[in-house]
């Protein structure tokens, strides 16, 4: 008899149809994630404003709940027998990493996993919503739980903004852009070591279309990824110091 699974497949993996980027099917997931993260933001403010800040805080509990379930299901799927592949299936990407940190934000509210949240979603994981790095469709569990994941980074993120108030600081976007160098420093020698492409600063690249694919060849293109992410982090932190700048500036004035 087959070995029992946690999850049943739903439909065998080649048979199931597959899914494309820049796709109606693709727009659509995306618009659905959207309007989830819409109403868990809407819905803590709704509980902050009536209920005070005690609800909001038990609301942001269940969150952080909600994301460690999800980074349970997927490792338990990934490490299924017939799933488990030793390049894919360890939880190093950055994305991966990404979940727990939002985990960790809605349940502590540590500075620095706010900020480094903040600068996680909207440099690294906002990409899988434009590019996304899945070729199996809604009929396969890897699907789900790849949106599932993807969309309780982001909804975490926009919680901690919109019910939380945090707002980033100078000092927020260098400590996350050291760590997260720190981070793919310890990656790459991972991944020239075993071969493997986790957080994808291997010499491989996804068989998807990606914006590594404009970056040219390796290693060269590791210096561009430093550069871009560094030019990401100034951006994400940009509208925080100039609103920051015109407070001041306000102040001033009425004085």
């Amino acid at each position: 008899m087959p070995a029992l699974t946690v999850f049943p497949r739903l439909i065998l993996a080649d048979a199931a149809p597959g899914f494309q980027a820049f796709t109606l099917a693709h727009y659509a997931t995306v618009a659905i994630c959207v309007a989830a993260i819409v109403m868990v933001a809407r819905g803590g403010i709704y509980l902050r404003r009536t209920h005070g800040a005690a609800a909001a805080r038990r609301g942001r509990r269940v969150l952080g709940g909600f994301c460690l379930v999800i980074y349970a299901a997927y490792l338990a799927w990934l490490w299924q027998p017939e799933n488990f592949q030793w390049t894919v299936s360890l939880p190093l990407e950055f994305c991966d990493m990404a979940l727990l940190v939002a985990a960790g934000v809605l349940l502590t509210e540590a500075r620095w996993l706010r900020g480094l949240l903040y600068f996680w979603t909207w440099v690294f994981s906002l990409q899988a919503f434009v590019t996304p790095v899945l070729q199996k469709g809604p009929a396969t569990v890897d699907f789900w739980l790849f949106w599932l994941a993807h969309t309780a980074i982001a909804g975490a993120a926009v919680y901690n903004l919109a019910v939380d108030k945090f707002r980033p600081s100078f000092t927020d976007a260098v400590r996350s852009y050291v760590i997260s160098i720190f981070y793919a420093v310890g990656l790459l020698a991972l991944d020239n070591f075993t071969g493997w492409n986790y957080g994808y600063v291997g010499p491989a690249k996804p068989g998807t279309p990606t914006l590594l694919d404009a970056l040219g060849g390796y290693p060269l293109r590791l210096l561009w990824m430093a550069l871009i992410a560094a030019a990401g982090f100034a951006l994400a932190l940009a509208p925080w110091v100039r609103g920051s700048a015109n407070i001041q500036r306000s102040t001033s004035n009425c004085e």
